[in-house]
C-alpha cells in the first residue's frame, strides 16, 4: 500500500491535520506500513517537534498550561485511520481500481487503527484532542474550470497553470464549491470508523459540536466536566458567536443529548453533572447580558422562533426544572455572591418560564425526578462544581 516514509507522512498529512492547511493524501496505509512508521518515529524529530508544538498551541486556547505532548504510536494510529478515510474520498481512488474487497480492506485497516484503548487519562485525552481537533472541520474545495473549447473539474486539487493562461482571450472562468465533512465521510462503513475516532477523543466531539459529527453520548464524555479547567474552557467555547444561532447551536446539541441520556439508565452523579453544566451555560449567557435592561433579546429570539433547534427548550428549561427537583443544582456555586448577576439570572429564568410554559419545565422536572428523587432528600453541604455534594453516599 503506502510507500512514503514516516517523516513524509508526518510532514505532509499529520502536521496540516493539526495546524491546518492542505493535507496530502497518499495511498492507503496498512498494518505493516504503520508498524514501519512506528519504527521510524524516533528518527522523524523535525516534523514531530512541529506537530507537538502545534498541538500545544491548540490546547492553550482551552487550558492555561497544556501538558507536554509527545506524539507516539497512539496518535500515529489515529492519524492513519483518518488518512485511510480521506483516501476513500480522494478523487484518485477510482484510478486505483477500487473494488468492494479493496474498499473493505481499507476500511478494516482504518477501523483497527481507530480502535485504540479508550482513555480518561487527562494528558492522553488532551493529546488526542490536539491531534484531532480539526477532524469535523475537514473539507475539500472543488474547482470547475471552463474555457472557450471545454471544461474540467478538479476535486481538491490545484488547477494546472496551463488552463488559466490568457484567461481573457480564452474566456476562462472558475467556479469553486466546498464539500464539507458530512459529504466526504459517507457510507455506513465509514461512519462507523468516524464514530470510533470520536469515542477515542471525546473532548474533540464536545468542542466540535457546532460542526456536526457523531451523536454525543454523555456517558462517554461526562468525566471531562469533572475537570474544572477543561469544563470552564469548554463552557466558554460553547457559547461563542455573533448571532443567536451560533451561540446556541452547541448548548442545544448538548441538551438534546441530555434528553436521550435521561431515557437510558445513567449514573445519578452523571445526570447531576450534566444538568449542572447546562445550568452553568445558562448562567454564562445571562452574564453576557449584565448590562441589559428588561427582557433578554437572545431568549426572545430563540424561544419565539417558528422552528426551534432540537434540545433548545430543554436547555433553557434546565435551571427551572433543577429548582423543582433539587434547588442546589438551580444555580452555579458562588452565584449568590454577585447580586447583579444573580438578579439577571433570575430574570432569565422567569423569562424562559414565560416563553416555554410551565408544562415544559414541569415535564423535564418529572424526568429528572426519576433519576434524582431518591437522592434529592439527602442532607449535604455546599454543592461542588460538578453539581455533586461532598456528603452524599
Amino acid at each position: 500500500m503506502a510507500t512514503a516514509t514516516c517523516a513524509e507522512f508526518l510532514e505532509s498529512f499529520v502536521l496540516p491535520l493539526v495546524a491546518g492547511g492542505d493535507m496530502h493524501v497518499g495511498k492507503p496505509i496498512d498494518a505493516a506500513t504503520l508498524e514501519d512508521y512506528e519504527q521510524q518515529l524516533p528518527h522523524a524529530s523535525v516534523p514531530l517537534v512541529a506537530i507537538d508544538e502545534a498541538r500545544e498551541r491548540v490546547l492553550a486556547s482551552l487550558i492555561v498550561k497544556p501538558p507536554a505532548c509527545v506524539l507516539d504510536v497512539d496518535e500515529l494510529s489515529l492519524a492513519a485511520a483518518v488518512h485511510n478515510l480521506l483516501f476513500l474520498a480522494h478523487p484518485d481512488a477510482d484510478g486505483w481500481n477500487m473494488s468492494e474487497s479493496k474498499r473493505a480492506k481499507i476500511v478494516a485497516c482504518a477501523q483497527s487503527f481507530a480502535a485504540r484503548p479508550r482513555s480518561m487519562h487527562r494528558t492522553r485525552v488532551l493529546a488526542r484532542h490536539g491531534l484531532l481537533h480539526n477532524l469535523f472541520r475537514i473539507g475539500r474545495t472543488d474547482i470547475r474550470v471552463s474555457w472557450w473549447t471545454g471544461s474540467a473539474t478538479y476535486l481538491g486539487q490545484q488547477v494546472p497553470s496551463r488552463l488559466t493562461r490568457w484567461s481573457d482571450v480564452r474566456r476562462v472562468h472558475q467556479e469553486e464549491s466546498y464539500v464539507g465533512f458530512r459529504e466526504l465521510f459517507q457510507g455506513a462503513d465509514v461512519v462507523s470508523v468516524v464514530a470510533a475516532l470520536a469515542r477515542r477523543s471525546p473532548l474533540t466531539l464536545l468542542c466540535s459540536s457546532r460542526h456536526g459529527g457523531p451523536h454525543l453520548h454523555w456517558e462517554d464524555s461526562v468525566f471531562l466536566l469533572r475537570d474544572a479547567e477543561i469544563a470552564r474552557g469548554l463552557a466558554y467555547s460553547s457559547i461563542t458567536g455573533s448571532s443567536v444561532d451560533e451561540q446556541l447551536v452547541t448548548p442545544a446539541r448538548f441538551a438534546a443529548s441530555f434528553e436521550q441520556m435521561l431515557e437510558r439508565a445513567p449514573e445519578v452523579s452523571d445526570v447531576r453533572t450534566v444538568l449542572a453544566f447546562l445550568v452553568y451555560l445558562n448562567c454564562l449567557l445571562a452574564l453576557n447580558e449584565r448590562g441589559t435592561k428588561g427582557n433578554s433579546p437572545l431568549l426572545a429570539a430563540a424561544l419565539t422562533a417558528s422552528q426551534r433547534a432540537r434540545g433548545l427548550a430543554t436547555f433553557f428549561a434546565a435551571p427551572g426544572a433543577a429548582e423543582l427537583v433539587d434547588a442546589r443544582l438551580a444555580h452555579p456555586p458562588g452565584l449568590l455572591g454577585d447580586a447583579k448577576l444573580a438578579a439577571r439570572f433570575k430574570f432569565h429564568r422567569q423569562q424562559a418560564r414565560t416563553l416555554l410554559g410551565e408544562s415544559v419545565i414541569a415535564g423535564l422536572a418529572d424526568r429528572l425526578r426519576r433519576h434524582l428523587a431518591p437522592h434529592a432528600m439527602l442532607e449535604s453541604g455546599e454543592p461542588q462544581e460538578d453539581g455533586s455534594s461532598s456528603t452524599e453516599s
